[in-house]
């Protein structure tokens, strides 16, 4: 499993993260003995990034990470967890940040993490809820002012308690995101990206059918030498051929571009090797999570990462049907 380092700082992270959230389920169901043979899969192929947070399984992600690493006595990861701020804590943005970290380290039975992101969702005014996501919809002063989120972290940076500052653009407001990206307050940044939308890094096709358009918000994360995160790497499951999604006119749409790539398959089951590596290829991403739900899923995530980049060949034409927005 090769390293890749986090935009401009030292840490370095397996290009396939263990994804621990409530999709996978893994580590929220109480079954240690199955948490146990997942995670030491994964430590003897290679993935030493473990992503968890507290609003997965209602802190259950945390307490049982944090007893297998112990278990296995796995000193030498990276985790990265995360903070969602609800309208309550605005009060006291800064000591609620502070808060949430010192109960995540409690939990992972940690003396520092790694990565902490922002879970929140940015935009123009506070709501209770994002369009997407955890948390309550947060306002730029909300981050960078002086009591907001970058002032907590920043606390908790100076006892020793977080090394690399993250923050989330699956959903919010653009103009709010660009923002704390021209911040320079931020290391890393969790993108939604994969092989049927990746407006997070390319222009939308004008004329497209219905998608998120992210507006290059990874590619400016990038050029200002931040690291990214990529989630949803196969739609929520739509690219495994195993949606958790609910159907909609969007699922739909998003189902026909899939087929229109089943050239990608080259003799695999689904598409899941190939947009594994189709993200891999992008030299901006630092990882990519896979949520884990039992041991196999380890080895399909290490086994395409093994297999490289995808070739410039397909590369190509994987552009050639962007450009068409995936239509025959």
């Amino acid at each position: 499993m090769k390293l890749r380092t986090v935009g401009h700082s030292s840490l370095r992270v397996s290009e396939i993260g263990f994804g621990c959230g409530t999709g996978a389920g893994l580590m929220i169901r109480d079954d240690a003995p199955a948490q146990r043979a997942a995670v030491e899969r994964a430590l003897e192929r290679g993935i030493t990034y473990f992503d968890t947070a507290p609003i997965y399984g209602n802190t259950l992600s945390e307490t049982h990470l944090g007893r297998t690493l112990r278990e296995l006595d796995a000193t030498n990861v990276v985790i990265g967890t995360k903070i969602a701020l609800e309208l309550d804590d605005l009060d006291d943005i800064a000591g609620a940040v502070v808060a949430s970290v010192e109960g995540s380290l409690e939990r992972l039975g940690r003396a520092s993490l790694d990565i902490v992101y922002l879970h929140n969702r940015v935009g123009s005014a506070r709501a209770a809820r994002a369009d997407i996501g955890v948390g309550a919809l947060l306002t730029v002063d909300d981050v960078l002012g002086p009591n907001g989120v970058v002032a907590g972290l920043r606390a908790l940076r100076a006892r020793g308690l977080v090394n690399v500052f993250g923050c989330c653009s699956y959903g919010g407001e653009t103009a709010a995101l660009e923002a704390l990206v021209d911040s320079d307050a931020f290391g890393i940044m969790l993108v939604h990206y994969n092989v049927i939308n990746q407006t997070a890094f390319v222009p939308a096709v004008a004329g497209s059918r219905p998608a998120h358009d992210y507006g290059r918000i990874a590619a400016r994360a990038v050029s200002r030498g931040m690291g990214t995160t990529v989630l949803r790497v196969l739609e929520a499951g739509l690219l495994a051929q195993n949606s958790r999604e609910a159907p909609s006119e969007l699922q739909n749409v998003n189902a026909e571009r899939a087929r229109s790539l089943a050239f990608l398959q080259d003799g695999d089951a689904t598409l899941v090797p190939a947009a594994i590596r189709f993200a891999l290829s992008n030299s901006g991403v630092s990882t990519v999570l896979v949520g884990i739900s039992e041991t196999a899923h380890v080895d399909a995530a290490a086994d395409a990462a093994e297999r490289g980049p995808l070739p410039p060949d397909q590369l190509t034409q994987i552009e050639a049907a962007r450009a068409r927005d995936f239509t025959s």
